[in-house]
């Protein structure tokens, strides 16, 4: 027969061991409940990170493109010339939406560089009717960009010439972006269709 000492303790036992084992069964539920219930900023943070293409500048040469892969296809940077900087600006009446007032670009873009930075011309490298990408070409002086679907020309700063393209063609689109310590980072943004 168990004496009263024995029972005692065995029931301390058991009790301490249910007491650990609910401890460790909430220990281990706490992150599987954690994932239900969603932290709106921090998705927020991910998802822009998922999006955010960042590149050094100091590798760019002037008069060169670099193609930045991104999900949503491909970003150019152009980086311009000292010539192609003072030539923008200069007053240009050559052009169909000089002050790219019905152009896709963030607000604070609407400038004669189009961008953030007036040595890098950040863009998506085709144009907006079809879809065509555009070619760097130094033919002409003024007209850096071309794509052949309708000989449209455009500027450094990817304004359209009047007398080329299609009539409901507008300036090549540009993302929102900056330059922070030496690094281009380009954000979530897409052009109207």
């Amino acid at each position: 027969m168990v004496d009263a000492a024995s029972l005692k303790r065995r029931q301390f036992l058991s009790g301490l061991m249910k007491l650990l084992v609910f401890i460790g069964f909430i220990f281990i539920s706490i992150p599987f409940i954690s994932s239900f219930s969603s932290n709106e900023l921090n998705e927020k943070q991910a998802s822009t990170s998922r999006w955010v293409v960042s590149f050094p500048i100091s590798d760019l040469e002037a008069g060169t493109v670099t193609a930045l892969p991104w999900a949503g296809g491909l970003y150019w940077v152009y980086a311009r010339t000292e010539k192609e900087i003072q030539a923008l600006a200069l007053p240009n009446n050559l052009l169909r939406d000089e002050h790219s007032e019905r152009s896709d670009q963030p607000e604070g873009m609407k400038n004669n560089y189009r961008s953030a930075n007036n040595q890098f011309f950040v863009f998506v490298p085709h144009e907006n009717k079809k879809g065509c990408q555009v070619r760097l070409s130094h033919e002409i002086e003024r007209e850096l960009f071309t794509e052949p679907c309708f000989s449209a020309k455009y500027d450094s700063a990817g304004r359209l010439f009047k007398n080329s393209g299609d009539k409901e063609q507008k300036n090549l689109a540009v993302p929102k972006h900056a330059i922070e310590d030496g690094i281009l980072k380009i954000g979530i943004w897409t052009p109207k269709v």
